[in-house]
């Protein structure tokens, strides 16, 4: 939907410190928070799941790689078990942080 209407609102100088801090925690832009805000939409920071992410993308590129050269026939055997276990690691971090959360 298009946003072609403006609001106008004057704040203090910490409440604008605030804001601007928090939608960058949040990484939302000041007007994506403050419409999120004031619809009652909860806005929710989940600190270390960057991190996560990264380490998830990391583990499928791997698996990816090992499954293209399986393809190959570059390689016959890979032992899974180390993979499994950084996944299950990352996976229990995430839903640990999820949990949180809700």
């Amino acid at each position: 939907m298009a946003k072609t209407d403006f609001i106008r609102a004057r704040v203090a100088a910490w409440e604008k410190y605030v804001i601007r801090t928090n939608a960058a925690k949040a990484k939302m832009s000041e007007s994506e928070f403050i419409r999120t805000a004031a619809l009652n939409k909860d806005v929710t920071v989940i600190n270390g799941l960057d991190e996560l992410t990264t380490e998830l993308r990391r583990q499928g590129n791997n698996l990816n790689q090992l499954t293209v050269m399986a393809r190959q026939g570059r390689i016959e055997f890979v032992d899974f078990k180390p993979f499994m276990e950084v996944y299950q690691k990352t996976w229990q971090a995430l839903n640990s942080l999820a949990s949180r959360v809700v």
